[in-house]
């Protein structure tokens, strides 16, 4: 075997493990201990060297970095993207062009940039969590659309945004005073509120290559609706059923992406999994709570080199 292949080089291979110079701005409060943020980046590290590759942290903002210089960037911990959108994109467009593979996709990455994917995973039959979508500018329309819909408890996010930035809980008689603290021509959402994540908690399916490697559940500090850490939220590892893997996994499947990674967050809503989010840029993926999980990942990185790699 030539080229990328890890048993045809005599050098070892080069990985850019892709993260954030700071914390996005919407973090504006003091976190105890910030490292512990990046944990399953130094588990990937880690696992990576105990397998003779060259892998390092690179902030995805730094300054003239040649990505022909690696063999492939796995993005990871790269957060603060939301805050510059159009240049991470520029980047990501960048090692696209580059001889290194990018793990994730480009493709794969423009499209979850935009909480508009939830429209296209609607149309894959993906079954999702109701939104409408609009600006503040037309609250009245949004107004409209949640009346007919019928949602009386409300959860309003940002089309952009990542780890619960900008997410209100509202209800009917507060939305209007929830869109005049935003920026009128933001685009945002308006979700029913899910009841299951205050008791069940958020399900994270976790994939590492093409396989289920574990399950987390997230649950809200209490008085809050955030199932994020950051917010205080709590996560464990979960067990569930064998059915609610199998509708997680057909979901996945419908999607047109060949993914080293993904995280899909649902809750259950009148009885059935639908999905919240679906991560497919930078989620945590708790690989500290999953022994072995680092291991997985570090090798379906690998595996993808050599499938890639001509023959």
């Amino acid at each position: 075997m030539t080229g990328r292949g890890p048993t045809s080089r005599t050098r070892p291979i080069r990985i850019a493990v892709l993260r954030c110079e700071r914390l996005p701005g919407f973090v504006t409060w003091e976190i105890p201990d910030v490292e512990s943020l990046f944990d399953d980046d130094r588990r990937l590290l880690d696992a990576f060297a105990e397998r003779g590759v060259d892998a390092e942290p690179v902030a995805w903002s730094s300054a003239e970095i040649d990505w022909n210089a690696y063999d492939a960037v796995v993005i990871r911990s790269t957060w603060d993207y939301v805050d510059r959108l159009p240049q991470f994109l520029e980047v990501i467009a960048a090692i696209e062009r580059s001889s290194a593979a990018l793990l994730n996709s480009a493709e794969a990455v423009r499209w979850n940039a935009d909480k508009h994917y939830l429209d296209d995973l609607d149309r894959f039959g993906v079954p999702i969590v109701p939104l409408v979508r609009g600006t503040p500018a037309a609250g009245a329309r949004l107004h409209e659309a949640v009346a007919e819909a019928g949602w009386h408890e409300l959860v309003l996010k940002p089309a952009v945004g990542v780890g619960g930035s900008g997410v209100v809980r509202a209800d009917a008689a507060t939305l209007r005073e929830a869109l005049d603290a935003i920026p009128p021509e933001t685009e945002v959402m308006v979700q029913p509120f899910a009841p299951a994540i205050l008791d069940e908690g958020e399900l994270s399916f976790v994939f590492l290559g093409d396989e289920s490697s574990h399950v987390l559940r997230k649950r809200p500090a209490t008085g809050d609706f955030r199932a994020h850490g950051i917010y205080g939220g709590t996560v464990e590892r979960a067990t569930v059923d064998r059915s609610d893997l199998a509708e997680v996994q057909s979901m996945l499947a419908r999607l047109p992406f060949d993914l080293l990674y993904a995280r899909v967050d649902v809750v259950r809503l009148d009885g059935r999994l639908a999905v919240l989010e679906l991560e497919l840029i930078e989620p945590m993926l708790y690989l500290g709570l999953a022994p072995g999980s680092a291991e997985r990942l570090a090798d379906a990185t690998l595996a993808r080199l050599t499938r890639s790699a001509p023959g």
